[in-house]
């Protein structure tokens, strides 16, 4: 049971790990006129694709990590439910949010952008969804036993 509880945390932790690590990369590498729409904090569809693949490879990572250390499909199984529950979670605050109305200009720190990006709703609660699946296509990579 603990090494299961510890499976699912260190999943979780190598995902978090893993996603702000090539966010931050990706964010550096793109640039800021990349990374937003022009004069603005709406985010573009170069950085929505990066974070849609963030979504599901972080996952199928976790989802690896995690069977690898339980040995279990019932851990595999909770870590999903984490995600989607935290990320769910996560899209209602992030859609809840305050819109700035002003217009970006010049560089901006990638704590400035975190703080102001402006996400689609649709891919706030997408991204758990993607997340999730890509857990399950991580642990299904693992051979596990029979439940």
């Amino acid at each position: 049971m603990l090494k299961s509880i510890l499976a699912v945390i260190v999943g979780y932790i190598v995902m978090a790990i893993f996603a702000f690590a090539v966010c931050t990369c990706a964010y550096l590498g793109l640039g800021v006129e990349r990374v937003f729409q022009p004069e603005s904090y709406d985010i573009s569809t170069i950085w929505i694709v990066v974070l849609i693949a963030i979504a599901v490879i972080g996952g199928i990572i976790g989802g690896l990590v995690c069977a690898a250390i339980s040995k279990s499909k019932g851990a595999c199984t909770a870590l999903v439910v984490l995600v989607l529950v935290v990320g769910l979670i996560g899209g209602i605050m992030t859609a809840m949010k305050e819109h700035p109305s002003a217009a970006r200009s010049g560089d901006v720190s990638t704590l400035e952008a975190m703080t102001l990006a402006q996400t689609p709703a649709w891919l706030c609660f997408v991204n758990p969804v993607l997340g999730a699946v890509g857990v399950m296509l991580g642990a299904r990579m693992k051979k596990l036993p029979a439940a």
